[in-house]
């Protein structure tokens, strides 16, 4: 019997999306504001100083980083160069 009485039962809804356009349009639908930089404020100080002198020496000329990247990638083009010529 008691099988019977659970089959007879009719199911319950479980969701509905009634009104609920009506909600979010109460107020306006607002887009997320999307911001370029992340707030710095909280962050490690220690991190945040040396942040500061890496964009403060990055790209100017004569910085360690433009110096070195330039330099090594030009003497390794030229040895290669001559060693192909040795070996014809």
């Amino acid at each position: 019997r008691h099988f019977a009485a659970a089959a007879e039962m009719v199911k319950q809804k479980n969701h509905t999306a009634r009104n609920k356009t009506v909600r979010e349009h109460k107020r306006g639908i607002t887009k997320v504001p999307d911001f370029r930089y992340k707030p710095l404020k909280g962050m490690d100080p220690k991190f945040l100083r040396n942040q500061r002198y890496a964009k403060k020496w990055c790209n100017v000329e004569g910085g360690r980083r433009a110096d070195a990247s330039d330099d090594d990638d030009d003497e390794d083009d030229d040895d290669d160069d001559e060693e192909e010529e040795d070996e014809d």
